[in-house]
């Protein structure tokens, strides 16, 4: 099977996303769970990075919807809510399945694969005038200052004279992805 587009990496990604996020209690949880353990064993690196960044995020989801949520006190946890607990369980599980998702995008595929990606998704717009190609640049050109800032030196130091994204041709794994896709999309919209 070849390696697959990253314009259809990321719109499998973001319909998984869909059709996870729209499930509610043990189903979401073992999409979680199985979500995550493949994220540890893939991407790792990045899972953690993201991870450690939204541990506040995280952290004040529990403390408001757990505390915060009117409903049935928890022996034990004084102020805390047993349907507020439920919520903030579902709750930090979408947002967790939503940063294991980023994080094997953002291992699978490099800086100008993402933006590539991107910019072949936002085709439709192409009538609009030249936004993509505009939105890809800008994007890239942050890309590039934040890979320059994380291995620091000055991104500024060095003069980009021209972008180039990668040119990746679709093939026969591509389109079933985009059937695996609209499945997704179909199960997120109509379950």
């Amino acid at each position: 099977m070849s390696a697959l587009h990253p314009a259809s990496l990321i719109l499998f990604g973001f319909a998984f996303l869909l059709a996870a996020s729209t499930r509610s209690g043990t189903l979401l949880l073992l999409i979680c769970l199985a979500v995550t353990g493949l994220t540890l064993s893939l991407a790792r690196r990045h899972f953690a990075r993201i991870l450690r960044r939204s541990r506040w995020l995280l952290l004040t989801m529990l403390v408001l919807f757990g505390w915060m949520t009117l409903g049935t006190p928890v022996p034990g946890l004084p102020g805390a809510t047993r349907e507020g607990l439920v919520l903030a369980t579902e709750n930090i599980a979408r947002l967790l399945i939503a940063i294991a998702v980023v994080a094997l995008l953002v291992g699978r595929l490099a800086p100008a694969g993402l933006v590539s990606g991107l910019r072949s998704l936002l085709a439709p717009l192409a009538p609009l005038g030249d936004f993509r190609d505009r939105l890809a640049v800008r994007l890239m050109l942050t890309l590039q200052e934040v890979d320059a800032a994380r291995s620091g030196a000055g991104a500024r130091d060095v003069p980009v004279a021209r972008l180039e994204l990668p040119t990746a041709v679709r093939g026969p794994a591509d389109y079933l992805a985009a059937i695996a896709s609209a499945a997704l999309l179909l199960y997120a919209v109509l379950a």
